[in-house]
């Protein structure tokens, strides 16, 4: 009989051969670090890792090696499923992991945003990372717990923002506008294929039936002030009468010249997600490619190609997931400083619903229950935890700001930092947070007027200047000069 053989690097100390030596660790520990690999009867023997399994010998096509392939699998199967289960400090590191970031984010108040959900399909990230089965799997280090990145969950976001704007022909506010993409989002000049640069994309196509409702929004003209941050060749685009934003657009669609150089960061900051699995383990998923020689190249389709079965982790059906996300509002114009919330809420909902997290969303997998947003609660209702692990019915927003929330400072103080350039106003013993370029700061100079900007920067001082402020969690935020 061919006998199966899987090579790997573990140290003499650990006592790898044992199913029980490693069974309390960390799923992520017992896959990337210590993997267990045996060959010889005892499975005491260990050879150097030579890069991917294989089998000894060299079994000639027909029933050899069908049952060699056959055993190879079985062995991956028994080894990966040693993998999926949670010690019990791993549980404990779950459930703590999950209910700190539900702290942290009450402490953001209005700028914070949370919803939990519960996944509908199993749930695979990593499945590039290098391993010896050839399939890896995302676990943060050190915990060794299974995650999906915060750039991961963005990433997803701005998908399903982009496909809510494309189905926004009057790109009307309420709903989603490519404005509103790359306020909170940023933008992203540099990315062609399947973008709304790409003409030949449903993006790209949609973006350039909107061109002109785009260059007519609102908040536009912001937008570029902030992508040029003051440099003079902006400023041709910022021409209303010679329709400069649409210029700008044009610019940009003819391309990377003007967009590649530009950057703008999105108001959105995305946390990490720990999903909870259910039963506390991951689960063993099969996907069974069935022209392997066509698609390496060195065949056409046909049935009669072997299929080969592929097991890989994945987080299965079921489980607890939470999404946060922080919005800095001191980036956004006045429209939206009230109105992410709700974009973002049609934004998960759409991504649970038809875009998928993780990978192998094509067929499926990584959706997620659809929520409605549930009524805004009290801020008294921020400092509960799910520290069970259990997945709320409903999503949870923190609370939006009220307009009790807002203040009007009648005699305030600026102060400018040469140092960092940033601005802050005191009143009464309280004080702003610092506002440092973008557009926040463009604003407050323009309703200063050029003496009273130039007389804040040379004394670094300002006294007696009316502003309104707002609270956002235990800090104030300088919104800009009180209106008379």
């Amino acid at each position: 009989m061919w006998v199966p053989q899987r090579i790997a690097a573990v140290p003499k100390y650990i006592a790898s051969h044992s199913r029980d030596t490693l069974k309390d660790a960390a799923p992520g520990h017992k896959f990337l670090g210590y993997f267990r690999n045996s060959q010889g009867t005892g499975g005491e023997l260990f050879a150097t890792y030579k890069g991917k399994a294989r089998v000894i010998g060299n079994p000639t096509p027909g029933p050899q090696r069908r049952e060699a392939n056959a055993q190879l699998k079985a062995e991956f199967d028994g080894v990966l499923n040693e993998v999926c289960d949670f010690g019990s400090a791993s549980k404990a590191q779950v459930v703590a992991i999950r209910a700190r970031q539900e702290s942290l984010i009450a402490h953001y108040g209005t700028s914070g945003y949370r919803i939990t959900t519960t996944s509908t399909a199993p749930f695979a990230t990593g499945l590039g990372n290098e391993h010896p089965i050839e399939n890896g799997f995302a676990f943060l280090t050190p915990y060794g717990l299974p995650y999906l990145a915060g750039s991961g969950v963005k990433g997803i976001l701005r998908r399903a923002a982009e496909e809510l704007a494309l189905d926004n022909e009057t790109q009307q506010s309420g709903d989603w506008t490519w404005i509103d993409v790359w306020y909170l989002f940023g933008f992203e000049g540099a990315v062609d294929k399947g973008s709304i640069w790409d003409c030949d994309s449903a993006l790209g196509k949609a973006f350039a039936r909107d061109l002109e409702l785009t260059a007519n929004h609102a908040d536009i003209h912001r937008l570029i002030r902030m992508m040029f941050g003051g440099a003079k060749e902006g400023a041709r685009f910022l021409d209303v009468e010679k329709h400069g934003a649409e210029q700008f657009l044009q610019a940009c669609l003819a391309g990377k010249n003007l967009r590649g150089g530009l950057q703008c960061r999105g108001a959105l900051d995305c946390w990490d997600v720990f999903p909870n699995p259910v039963g506390g383990k991951l689960a063993v998923e099969i996907m069974t490619p069935h022209f392997g020689k066509y698609y390496r190249g060195g065949d056409t389709p046909h049935d009669s190609g072997a299929p080969v079965p592929v097991s890989f982790l994945a987080v299965p059906a079921g489980s607890a997931f939470d999404f946060h996300a922080v919005c800095q509002a001191t980036r956004l114009p006045a429209s939206l400083q009230d109105a992410w919330r709700n974009l973002l809420d049609r934004a998960f909902q759409h991504a649970f619903k038809w875009v998928g997290f993780g990978a192998k969303t094509s067929v499926g997998y990584g959706a997620m229950a659809v929520q409605m947003p549930n009524t805004i609660p009290s801020t008294a209702s921020l400092g509960t935890t799910t520290a069970t692990g259990a997945a709320p019915t409903v999503a949870t927003a923190v609370v939006t700001a009220s307009q009790s929330d807002e203040q009007t400072w009648p005699a305030a103080t600026l102060t400018f930092n040469k140092s960092t350039g940033e601005v802050r106003a005191s009143f009464d013993g309280k004080q702003t947070a610092g506002i440092k370029g973008g557009d926040a700061q463009v604003d407050l100079k323009a309703a200063l007027g050029d003496d009273r900007w130039n007389k804040l920067k040379s004394k670094a001082e300002l006294k007696n200047v009316a502003v309104t402020v707002r609270k956002l969690g235990n800090s104030w935020v300088l919104k800009g000069l009180a209106e008379k």
